[in-house]
């Protein structure tokens, strides 16, 4: 098959880079985290541009390190490309037996039940996990906080621990506002800053929520906003540059470019 001809040849130029190369023969499994972590967002800031051939040079930086780090664990006789190969094939199989099996699963939900169960089981059959540790026991801390929160959320959706419709879900964002609120209206607030961080907190996991009902990705809500603010912040930054301006007249230059946007 071609595409394996090809893989094959680029395993053994990362192979050759690793023995000849000063810096990839420094590199460790630590030392690439950080890397795969930028190129993970590179390629979804392709996504979001709609920049497929820029997303086709991503993804080859992400192919790039699956590659570099099976490579380090053949030199330590741990697994080898293959073997990743093999557990991901593997893996997608006996998850989806609705597909490949005699399993049925008609709704996006019977298939997420069946995937967790499935999963449970081949932790515990690894002795990875007991039933202790449940659904949310597996996910990584390391994602980001807006992923995370939607990832635990949608998780025990699954189990049914979910509002019916999104106006629980909102009125629980004003029962966490009304908390921040309170907290802030009280004169130990600075001497509060673990109980204000704390209910802050439980603000943002409550508006994950309403976006999550509203099928909204949190993350990339938050990303628009960010872009929302530096592109109207542009335009107070270009007159700072000539003159000093008080904050009235910074805000009156922000309304003005909002109303032009609208």
């Amino acid at each position: 098959m071609l595409t394996g001809k090809k893989l094959e040849n680029f395993i053994k130029i990362v192979e050759e880079l690793r023995q000849k190369c000063p810096w990839d023969r420094e590199q460790t499994f630590a030392t690439i985290k950080p890397y795969m972590v930028e190129e993970v967002y590179e390629a979804l800031q392709a996504i979001d541009d709609k920049d497929y051939p820029r997303l086709a040079e991503e993804l080859g930086d992400m192919l790039l390190h699956i590659v570099m780090l099976s490579v380090f664990a053949a030199e330590k006789n741990y697994f080898t490309v293959a073997d990743v190969i093999d557990h991901i094939a593997a893996k997608m199989v006996r998850r989806h037996p609705h597909v490949f099996g005699s399993g049925k699963a008609k709704t996006k939900k019977e298939i997420w039940l069946k995937w967790e169960k499935i999963k449970q089981e081949e932790k515990r059959a690894k002795g990875q996990g007991t039933r202790d540790q449940g659904i949310l026991g597996g996910i990584p801390k390391q994602l980001p906080a807006l992923y995370r929160a939607e990832k635990v959320q949608r998780r025990a959706a699954r189990v049914g621990f979910d509002w019916d419709q999104v106006a629980g879900a909102w009125t629980k964002v004003k029962e966490e506002l009304a908390e921040v609120h309170e907290l802030l209206g009280e004169k130990k607030v600075k001497k509060q800053t673990a109980r204000v961080k704390e209910e802050i907190g439980d603000l943002l996991f409550a508006i994950v929520n309403v976006a999550r009902k509203l099928d909204i990705d949190s993350e990339d809500a938050l990303q628009l906003a960010n872009a929302k603010f530096m592109r109207r912040f542009s335009h107070i930054e270009k007159v700072l540059q000539k003159k000093k301006l008080t904050v009235e007249q910074m805000d009156e230059i922000w309304n003005k470019v909002k109303a032009a946007e609208k």
